[in-house]
């Protein structure tokens, strides 16, 4: 595990995402039926190779990928990411995976967000940052964050046998600055 801080916050310390995060922890995520339940991979079980085959690649995709890691004694419990990062457009797609369901509804992951949108728009220089989802929890947060609700992707996501709507959502620098 990395000890290097990148982001500091009052509950949260981001650092990036480290080989050694490949943990039996980190894997018991990635294959928790509740954590996965909002979550698109869950058609295959995730094993040590793939999450350690994953972690090497972040590199090459290009992708700003951070552990989230609890102040107070700096487990990890999540991760948070800028994906799909455009440069010309100055735009990226914000994930979040708080996966230590012990930690969930502490406001650890809406932290990591506010943490990561500020960096996002003062030190990387991006415009717009984006998310969708047809989490509860997650629309909420990003609701309460300021974010703008920017549509609907209908019947999108097969939820417990059940095809449910995506909701789409942006945050741009200015409104950012303004709030």
């Amino acid at each position: 595990m990395s000890d290097t801080m990148f982001i500091e916050g009052a509950l949260v310390i981001l650092r990036p995402l480290a080989a050694a995060d490949a943990s039996p922890a980190y894997l018991s995520w990635l294959n928790d039926p509740a954590v996965l339940r909002f979550r698109a991979p869950k058609a295959f079980p995730s094993t040590m190779e793939s999450l350690q085959r994953y972690i090497a690649g972040i590199p090459d995709r290009g992708d700003l990928v951070l552990a989230v890691c609890e102040k107070a004694g700096g487990r990890h419990i999540g991760n948070i990411a800028l994906n799909s990062i455009s440069w010309i457009h100055r735009s990226a797609e914000l994930s979040i995976m708080i996966g230590a369901r012990d930690t969930w509804g502490k406001g650890y992951g809406k932290e990591a967000m506010t943490l990561v949108s500020r960096h996002a728009f003062h030190n990387m220089g991006l415009n717009r940052l984006w998310a969708e989802s047809p989490n509860p929890a997650f629309n909420a947060a990003v609701k309460g964050l300021g974010w703008v609700r920017e549509g609907t992707k209908r019947k999108a996501f097969l939820l417990d046998g059940t095809f449910v709507d995506f909701e789409c959502w942006s945050l741009l620098a200015a409104e950012y600055r303004a709030g």
